[in-house]
């Protein structure tokens, strides 16, 4: 195995470990979905939304530096982000390049919603537990892809 691949069966394996936090954080925060009132959330219960907002971040971005390596493992030329989200869509780990724009415009708008705007904050909110469940299969679809091209493990 080149070094190239154990780098991204090394990324894989972290993403698998994320994977689960994400999707621990989502069953935790689904209970208070849709906020309503903000001022009735314990400081508990806000922290589980801040664990649930970062751990959707770094899932995200890894994902992404994931999708990258394989592209680079490829020879797709991934000087343009497009070219490997086309190619992500060609292995049909993605639907869609849009969709995954969507969710990285989702991601980078995790550092501008400011708690002052509690209109904002529940959309964002709503958005992101709605996103997860799309995040997390594309994260499947990756991994089973990597599976049956360099035989790498699939975890439970």
């Amino acid at each position: 195995m080149t070094e190239h691949l154990r780098l991204i069966e090394k990324q894989l394996l972290h993403l698998e470990k994320m994977y689960s936090y994400l999707e621990y954080s989502l069953r935790r925060i689904k209970p208070l979905m849709p906020i309503t009132d903000w001022k009735a959330l314990s400081p508990e219960q806000h922290e589980m939304l801040a664990a649930f907002r970062i751990r959707f971040s770094d899932f995200q971005e890894l994902m992404g530096k994931v999708m990258r390596a394989v592209a680079i493992e490829e020879e797709v030329n991934v000087d343009r982000f497009g070219s490997v989200l086309a190619y992500m869509e060609k292995l049909e780990v993605l639907d869609s390049a849009e969709r995954w724009k969507i969710l990285r415009e989702l991601r980078n708008s995790i550092n501008h919603i400011y708690e002052d705007d509690l209109g904002a904050l529940t959309e964002f909110f709503t958005e992101l537990a709605e996103a997860t469940p799309v995040l997390l299969d594309y994260c499947r679809r990756l991994r089973t892809s990597c599976h049956e091209a360099y035989g790498f493990p699939i975890k439970a």
